[in-house]
């Protein structure tokens, strides 16, 4: 007699349905595991959101946001598995934007903690235009290298609706950023400790405030690279080069937004100059 579960009708997965595991094509399978590497296709048939940021108003707000950076951070798997599921690029969109708000907050609240202190961590002679171009520049930074990574995900073997919800997910990547706070506590003893000489404390508190910063943009870039894979379903080689190509990229626009804010201070103190 034939086991109950093997009677289950499951609906076929639509084209453009791939293993999460191993990649194989999976449009039109009705069976409980990919028959490549026996993964549970089960939650990929699922056809409403699983990202919890869809749904703020139920949950409320912060709930929400940190139950999808979490998933974000610990899940990436899953998180990618939302490729075959709508994806609101509007919801993608304030998911952005309030992570923007968390990961600058800190570095102007260390900016200003920094340059509050009497205890001489930089000259007392620099610039204002020095001190506020610094603060553009990582505003801008953090608010369009997400952006940037975005146009990498409009492959053109993918159907329309497929690249939509890889942007839109592209957005919900960076979520790792939101942590930069963790940064802050290092940078408040770093200042309190001070004493006028640099110490064994002091250049560890000051490795880890930059360490830090580094290890949540490579969280960032590793979940945009698991995306690369999954949803583009790009070999080994093709996510490298692509994630090199973004590197490359990233790195000269935030020269370029570090040149903007400073030109421009520069420009009005030398108008100032001719009064």
């Amino acid at each position: 007699m034939e086991p109950a579960e093997s009677r289950v009708e499951r609906s076929p997965l639509p084209e453009g349905v791939f293993c999460p595991d191993c990649g194989y094509d999976l449009r039109g399978s009705t069976s409980e595991r990919c028959s490549e590497c026996g993964f549970v296709l089960d939650e990929l048939r699922r056809v409403e959101s699983q990202i919890p940021w869809t749904y703020r108003r139920k949950l409320g707000r912060f709930r929400a946001y940190w139950k999808t950076v979490w998933l974000v951070l610990r899940r990436p798997r899953r998180f990618c598995m939302e490729a075959v599921r709508p994806v609101s690029y509007r919801d993608s969109q304030s998911f952005r934007w309030v992570t923007l708000v968390h990961a600058y907050l800190p570095i102007l609240i260390g900016s200003l903690v920094v340059g509050g202190q009497e205890k001489g961590w930089w000259p007392k002679d620099m610039p204002w235009w020095v001190v506020g171009g610094v603060q553009i520049w990582a505003l801008l930074a953090l608010a369009l290298l997400p952006g940037l990574a975005s146009y990498f995900f409009q492959a053109r073997h993918l159907p329309v609706e497929q690249q939509n919800r890889a942007i839109a997910l592209s957005y919900y990547a960076w979520a790792p950023l939101a942590c930069m706070a963790l940064v802050l506590p290092f940078v408040i003893v770093g200042v309190v400790t001070w004493t006028g000489r640099v110490g064994p404390h002091t250049i560890a508190l000051a490795a880890i405030s930059v360490v830090l910063p580094v290890v949540l943009l490579a969280l960032a870039e590793a979940r945009l690279k698991r995306l690369t894979k999954r949803v583009l379903h790009a070999s080994r080689g093709r996510c490298f080069l692509r994630m090199t190509l973004l590197d490359v990229l990233g790195g000269l626009l935030v020269l370029l937004l570090g040149l903007l804010p400073f030109s421009f201070f520069w420009l009005l103190v030398v108008l100032e100059s001719f009064r």
